[in-house]
């Protein structure tokens, strides 16, 4: 009885692993179309504002404080070393990095009492931490939809009208800013090792820092933080 010829088995090429994506390929095009998004939402609910006048604190905090007329080391320490009202009112209030803003209005920028380069900072700072809210969202939802969507709802939300149209609301976006900053920071730092870890870090103090010495209330960062 013949045996029957068994076929040599072929030798195939085996395909390779698959590459495991822990987060989606970065595309800057998608996210800076989304920021942009935000900012246009946000100019046109605040392009109103721009000619508002300097009215009641911002009188006194922006027009009548010698300190920010002039932009000298003598104006720069004593803002350092003094109070947030200039007449010492209240010593115990301390927000240097607000009142050095102010100086940049007056002095370098040239904005003297006229009030729109101040509305047009605010509303910078505004976009600065629209944007924050953005990576966080992205951070959080790991989404661009739902991304914009809290960044615009951050935006354009009626609590933060008067910190964005109001001049000396700046103290609150910048507290803001250094709350936002911060926490994106520490969630960073949690997941890094090593150089970048202590790189991260030191952005986080920084960022407590900017929110510390512009108003008091960027002392809820611990807290989020926890």
């Amino acid at each position: 009885m013949a045996r029957r010829k068994e076929r040599p088995l072929r030798k195939t090429t085996p395909e390779p692993a698959p590459v495991l994506r822990l987060t989606p390929a970065f595309d800057w095009r998608r996210h800076i179309f989304a920021v942009a998004t935000v900012w246009v939402i946000a100019l046109a609910a605040y392009a109103n504002s721009f000619g508002g006048e300097l009215t009641f604190d911002s009188q006194v905090i922006v027009h009548d404080d010698p300190r920010i007329r002039a932009a000298t080391s003598q104006n720069v320490s004593q803002i350092w070393s003094q109070g947030y009202w200039y007449d010492n009112a209240d010593p115990t209030l301390y927000r240097p990095l607000t009142t050095l803003s102010y100086l940049f209005n007056y002095s370098v920028l040239g904005n003297g009492a006229h009030p729109v380069g101040y509305h047009w900072i605010n509303f910078m700072l505004h976009a600065i931490d629209a944007l924050l809210v953005y990576c966080l969202g992205m951070t959080i939802f790991r989404d661009t939809a739902k991304s914009v969507a809290l960044a615009a709802l951050w935006a354009v939300h009626p609590v933060l009208t008067e910190s964005v149209t109001y001049v000396v609301g700046r103290a609150d976006m910048l507290a803001a800013f250094g709350v936002l900053a911060g926490l994106l920071c520490h969630v960073k730092a949690l997941s890094e090792t090593g150089i970048r870890k202590v790189a991260w870090l030191v952005g986080l103090a920084a960022a407590a820092a900017i929110g510390i010495f512009s108003k008091e209330s960027a002392g809820v960062l611990i807290a989020v933080m926890l």
